[in-house]
C-alpha cells in the first residue's frame, strides 16, 4: 500500500467497492512535473497596438510631409502651435526644462495636460488613419525613437506663410521685438535685482499682447490660430523662466519665483 503506483480496492460492508485515486503530482507554475523549467514563448511587438501611451506622453511634431493633412482639413491651423527657436520648454520625458534648438510646429495638447488633442480615452486616436508622419514612424517598442532628418523635414511658419507678405512681416516684427534670447537675458538681470530690466520686460510683454490683438482686429485672425503665427504668449511661458506675470488693467505685475534648491 505504500507504493503510490499500486492498485487496490476496498469492499465496504454494504458491498460498495472503493478505489482510492492515485496521488496527483504537484508542479510549480512554469516548471514540468520533474522540476525542469518549461520552455516559454516570447513574441516581439512589431506594430502599433493603439495603447495610447505615446498620445498621452506628448504631442507630435508636424513635418512638411504633413501639409496634405492641413490642406484636407484633417488637422487645422487651430489644432497646432509654434515652439519658437530658443524657447524654454518642459520635457515630457524627464520633466526638465530645456531650450528648443529649432522652431517646431506641434499639435496642441489637451488643456492642462501633455495629451494630444486628437486622443480620446475610449476611442483612441481619432485621426488614426490620417495621423501625422511622426506618429506613423514612431516605434514605441524600438530602442531608436529619434526622428531622422528633423532639421530639414520639420514644418515651419515660413513653409506655411512665407508667401503671405503681411503675416510674414508680423512674424518678423514679433521675433525682433519679443526675442526669446533677449527675454531670457532680461529675466536673469531681474533676478540679479537690476531694476531697469523690469521696464524692458514689461515693454516686451505689452508688444506681445498688442500684436496679438492687432492680428485679431485688423486681419480678422481667430484667436486659436495666433499660437501658430506667433507661438505661445510671453505671459504663458514666463513661469518656465521663473516669472509670474499678472495683468491688472493696462498694468503688469511681475514677480520672480523662488528657485528650488537642488
Amino acid at each position: 500500500m505504500s507504493d503510490e503506483s499500486s492498485n487496490f480496492e476496498i469492499v465496504l460492508p454494504d458491498g460498495t467497492v472503493y478505489r482510492p485515486e492515485k496521488k496527483k503530482s504537484h508542479t510549480v507554475q512554469g516548471y514540468t512535473p520533474d522540476g525542469q523549467p518549461k520552455k516559454m514563448k516570447f513574441s516581439q511587438q512589431t506594430e502599433c497596438k493603439r495603447c495610447g501611451e505615446c498620445c498621452m506622453r506628448d504631442t507630435p511634431v508636424m513635418l512638411k510631409e504633413d501639409i496634405p493633412l492641413l490642406n484636407k482639413g484633417v488637422i487645422t491651423e487651430k489644432d497646432v502651435y509654434t515652439i519658437r527657436e530658443g524657447e524654454k520648454i518642459l520635457s515630457s520625458i524627464d520633466r526638465e526644462a530645456y531650450f528648443s534648438s529649432m522652431e517646431l510646429i506641434k499639435i496642441k495638447p489637451i488643456f492642462g495636460s501633455t495629451t494630444c488633442s486628437f486622443y480620446d480615452p475610449y476611442e483612441g486616436c481619432t485621426i488614426y488613419e490620417n495621423r501625422p508622419t511622426v506618429c506613423r514612424q514612431y516605434e514605441c517598442w524600438s530602442q531608436s525613437i529619434e526622428i531622422t532628418g528633423l532639421e530639414g523635414r520639420r514644418l515651419t511658419r515660413d513653409s506655411l506663410f512665407g508667401k503671405i507678405d503681411l503675416i510674414k512681416r508680423a512674424i518678423e516684427n514679433h521675433e525682433k521685438n519679443c526675442s526669446l534670447e533677449k527675454f531670457a537675458e532680461l529675466v536673469d538681470e531681474l533676478k540679479k535685482q537690476k531694476s531697469e530690466s523690469v521696464e524692458k520686460i514689461a515693454e516686451m510683454i505689452l508688444y506681445d499682447s498688442s500684436i496679438r490683438e492687432w492680428l485679431k482686429e485688423k486681419l480678422s485672425i481667430e484667436e486659436d490660430v495666433i499660437p501658430l503665427l506667433l507661438g505661445r504668449s510671453l505671459l504663458n511661458i514666463a513661469p518656465l523662466y521663473g516669472l509670474i506675470i499678472e495683468k491688472e488693467g493696462e498694468n503688469f505685475i511681475i514677480k520672480v519665483t523662488q528657485e528650488e534648491e537642488e
